[in-house]
């Protein structure tokens, strides 16, 4: 009886090691259960800074990794530029990586070189293994009739294929931090509209402190929202349908740190049902 007890005991042992080892835990006053491929578990992880998979609701990433787990269309994406020179596009989506946002230009002085180096080769790329992709362009507009050049010179590189995603105007930069919330407001409003009359499904690009303090989200309340926050938890208090969780990512096919991305709407759905993108 004792030595039966014992190997009972020993299996019992085995089995509870064995459920920790996998890297999850059902919490069950919290029903949170985590497991490292769903998104939130690695920033859930690194904000306590522990290796296993108990997660309760007052820890950081808690409330990331409960959405991914109860929204079943949330995708792990990335965005890239030239800087993240040749990608080898069927590994990258061998990794799970299920779109990507892709950068077609910034300024408007000169459209040739304001190009991005890679936009050809990234577009080829991701349609070549069937990666739904949208599209951003950094902005140096100081006043609205150099958020419509911007504009302007976003539609024409637009047009050079169907966007799945959204296409962002992207708006962060030192240059804008000299005028008021009021006329920042104007520019992104008026380069939104200007993709919008184009057929365009756009929205705005930018940090969390940004959009906080130095925009009136009130009047952009009609756009997407892609807010780009590097912390556990995203902390935007308006309607987002991305984040960028990281800018220090990494993914198979990719040298070097890459922004990692989570998308918590179908945009497929909503541009190709509504005709936008160039559906």
């Amino acid at each position: 009886m004792v030595k039966c007890a014992n190997k009972l005991l020993v299996v019992i042992f085995c089995v509870f090691f064995a459920i920790l080892g996998t890297g999850f835990y059902i919490n069950f006053k919290s029903e949170a259960i985590l497991t490292p491929n769903m998104p939130g578990y690695a920033e859930a992880m690194a904000a306590r800074n522990i290796h296993t998979g108990i997660l309760t609701p007052n820890m950081p990433g808690y409330a990331e990794a409960i959405a991914a787990r109860q929204n079943s269309s949330c995708k792990r994406g990335i965005d890239v530029s030239y800087h993240n020179g040749d990608i080898d596009w069927q590994a990258v989506k061998n990794s799970g990586i299920e779109f990507a946002i892709i950068r077609t230009s910034y300024g408007w002085s000169n459209w040739e070189k304001q190009t991005d180096k890679k936009l050809r080769a990234n577009i080829s790329g991701a349609k070549a293994v069937g990666m739904p992709i949208g599209a951003y362009h950094y902005s140096y507009a100081t006043n609205t009739h150099e958020a419509l050049l911007e504009a302007e010179f976003f539609i024409n590189r637009l047009r050079w294929t169907q966007w799945e995603y959204p296409v962002f105007m992207d708006f962060e930069d030192k240059c804008h931090m000299t005028l008021s919330n009021s006329q920042r407001t104007d520019i992104v409003l008026t380069f939104l509209q200007k993709l919008k009359e184009n057929g365009y499904y756009c929205g705005l690009y930018t940090f969390l402190n940004f959009q906080k303090y130095h925009l009136d989200m009130n009047r952009l309340s009609g756009h997407e929202l892609w807010i780009a926050h590097w912390h556990p938890t995203c902390g935007c208090t308006s309607p987002y349908g991305m984040w960028q969780h990281t800018s220090d990512g990494s993914v198979p096919g990719i040298r070097g740190r890459v922004d990692l991305d989570y998308c918590y709407k179908d945009y497929p759905s909503i541009i190709k049902n509504s005709h936008y993108n160039g559906f």
